[in-house]
């Protein structure tokens, strides 16, 4: 997984601060596009914690777990 928008690494590294980077990058790739007016605030949300899911997917697959 990829952040395009948010450096990742200035965020915390505890389930809040990854969510809140996913978060971050969901609202600056929607702002980018063009997209981010058809975006509520129910489904940014839910955009970001299905990037926070695929990452946390990806990290488990790095350290094998």
């Amino acid at each position: 997984m990829q952040f395009l928008y948010v450096d990742i690494t200035a965020y915390p590294v505890t389930q809040e601060g990854i969510f809140q980077a996913c978060y971050d990058e969901v609202v600056a790739e929607a702002k980018d596009t063009g997209d981010f007016p058809m975006y509520g605030a129910k489904m940014l949300t839910q955009s970001a914690q299905w990037k926070y899911e695929e990452f946390m997917a990806d990290i488990a697959k790095m350290v094998g777990v």
